[in-house]
C-alpha cells in the first residue's frame, strides 16, 4: 500500500481501507458511534490526522479505542503510525446532508459529563440543584419574605426557615422590582438577625437597575453578563411579571420567556427562583395549574414552592420534577422582634418514605439462612420479575444488599439491628 504522503485522492482511499479493517474487526454499533464521526485531515510520514467532535469524544476515543485504530492502520499500512486526534470545526466539504449546513452537535451517552456531586439539592427538601422553577402564591402571603429567606439561606449556609440544610452555599443576585431599596435592605436585615449573621458580611447582591425587560435581547444579554460575573449560586427575580412586558396566556410568547431563563441556567449554572402569583380565582385545580398565565409555567419548572392559606393557617409546599414532594407544613410570618417565617412543625421528615417492596425484601433475606435468588424473592412476595430486579439493583446500590453467584444477602454492615419495620 502506498504511504499516506501521497496525493489527496490517495489518501482518501488509505482511509477508507483503514475503515473497512475496522467495520471488520467491532460490531456496527459501535462502528457508527465511534468511528464513522471520524473526519480524516491528511498525514505525513509517521503521523496520521484526524479531527474529533469535541473534546469529550476525544477522550473516551483515546481511553477505549485508540489502541484498536493504530492495529487497523498496522494492517493497512504494514508500518505503525501515529494517530492524532484534534478538536476542530469541521470543513464545509464535510458537512451532510448538504454544503453550509452545520450538523448540530451530538456525542454518544458514555461522553456526557458526570455529575460533580450526588447531592441533588440546592436546598434540601426546597429546591433541586440548579432548578429553574417559581416560588408561587396569592397576593399578600409572604412570597418576598420566603424568597429573601432563601437568599440568606444559601449566602450564609444556613439552614432555611431553621429546617431545610444549605447544601450549596454561594453568592445570590437579587432584583427586587416592587420593593424600594431601604424596605429590601430592613428585610435582609432582619433575617440576617434571626440567624446570628453580621449582615456586612452576608454576600446577597442586589441589581438596583430601574427597570429589567427579560423579552428585550438587549435586557438578557445583560442579565446574562452580570450573571456570569458575579457567579451567584442563585439568582432570584421578584416578581417575575415585572420583568417582562408578554402575555403570559400566550404560550408562544411564555415559552420563548422559559427558554431564555433555561439557556441561563445551561450556560452559567446559576438556580433560579422566579416569585410568581396563583390566579385570583378560586380552583380546587393542582396548585400548578394555579400558576397565572399559560400551564407551560407548571410543566417548565424543575421546583415549585407554594404558600396557601388553609382554613386559616399559612402552609408551605414544594413540587419537585427529580424529588418527592414536600408538605403542606404550617407556617406563620413572625412580627417580633425581627420579622421571618417560622415553621408550626416541630418535624419535617426529608427522607422520603421506604418502599414497601424494599421492606420485603429486607425481611426476607433477613430471615434466610443462605442466599436467596431474585426467583425465589419473586415467587415469595408475589411481585413482578422486573420490580423485583429495580428493586434489588437499587438496594445493592446503598450497599443494603449484597449479590453473589448464589444470589442475594444483608450486607455486611446492615445486620440484624438494622432490620426495616414496616
Amino acid at each position: 500500500m502506498s504511504p499516506i504522503a501521497g496525493s489527496p485522492d490517495g489518501q482518501s482511499e488509505i482511509w477508507t481501507e483503514v475503515l473497512k479493517a475496522l467495520a471488520n474487526k467491532i460490531g456496527p454499533q459501535a462502528f457508527d458511534t465511534w468511528f464513522r464521526p471520524l473526519v480524516f485531515a491528511g498525514g505525513e510520514a509517521g503521523s496520521l490526522h484526524l479531527r474529533v467532535p469535541n473534546e469529550h469524544f476525544r477522550r473516551c476515543f483515546q481511553e477505549n479505542y485508540l489502541e484498536l485504530l493504530g492495529a487497523a492502520v498496522r494492517d493497512v499500512l504494514v508500518e505503525p503510525r501515529e494517530v492524532r486526534l484534534s478538536v476542530d470545526a469541521l470543513p464545509e466539504a464535510t458537512q451532510e446532508p448538504g454544503p453550509g449546513i452545520p450538523p448540530l452537535p451530538v456525542v454518544h451517552a458514555s461522553c456526557l459529563e458526570a455529575p460533580r456531586e450526588k447531592q441533588s439539592w440546592l436546598i434540601e427538601g426546597l429546591w433541586t440543584a440548579q432548578a429553574v422553577g417559581c416560588l408561587a402564591g396569592s397576593p399578600k402571603l409572604g412570597k418576598t419574605w420566603l424568597a429573601l429567606d432563601m437568599a440568606v439561606s444559601v449566602a450564609s449556609a444556613t439552614p432555611c426557615l431553621g429546617a431545610f440544610p444549605v447544601h450549596t452555599s454561594g453568592p445570590v443576585l437579587l432584583y427586587a422590582a416592587e420593593d424600594s431599596t431601604a424596605a429590601l435592605r430592613f428585610c435582609l436585615e432582619s433575617l440576617a438577625r434571626t440567624r446570628g449573621l453580621e449582615f456586612r458580611d452576608l454576600d446577597v447582591r442586589v441589581i438596583t437597575a430601574d427597570s429589567l425587560r427579560l423579552d428585550r435581547p438587549e435586557d438578557q444579554d445583560r442579565l446574562q453578563a452580570t450573571v456570569v460575573l458575579h457567579r451567584p449560586a442563585l439568582l432570584v427575580l421578584d416578581p417575575l411579571i415585572r420583568v417582562h412586558m408578554l402575555d403570559e396566556n400566550a404560550a408562544t410568547a411564555v415559552a420563548g420567556l422559559l427558554g431564555y431563563f433555561r439557556s441561563l441556567q445551561r450556560k452559567t449554572g446559576v438556580a433560579i427562583a422566579l416569585v410568581h402569583h396563583f390566579r385570583k380565582t378560586l380552583s380546587s385545580a393542582t396548585a400548578g395549574y394555579r400558576l397565572r398565565g399559560s400551564s407551560d409555567f407548571y410543566a417548565f419548572v424543575d421546583s415549585l414552592l407554594y404558600l396557601q392559606r388553609r382554613r386559616e393557617q399559612l402552609t408551605l409546599s414544594a413540587e419537585h420534577r427529580s424529588a418527592p414532594a414536600l408538605g403542606p407544613l404550617p407556617l406563620e410570618l413572625v412580627a417580633e422582634p425581627d420579622p421571618h417565617f417560622r415553621l408550626l412543625t416541630h418535624q419535617v421528615n426529608l427522607t422520603p418514605p421506604q418502599d414497601p417492596l424494599q421492606i420485603k425484601i429486607l425481611q426476607s433475606l433477613s430471615n434466610a439462612t443462605a442466599p436467596v435468588t431474585a426467583d425465589a424473592l419473586r415467587f415469595d412476595l408475589k411481585a413482578r420479575n422486573q420490580r423485583v430486579l429495580e428493586t434489588l439493583r437499587t438496594l445493592c446500590a446503598q450497599k443494603k444488599v449484597a449479590r453473589s453467584a448464589h444470589g442475594y444477602t444483608l450486607a455486611a454492615d446492615h445486620g440484624a439491628t438494622q432490620q426495616p419495620t414496616a
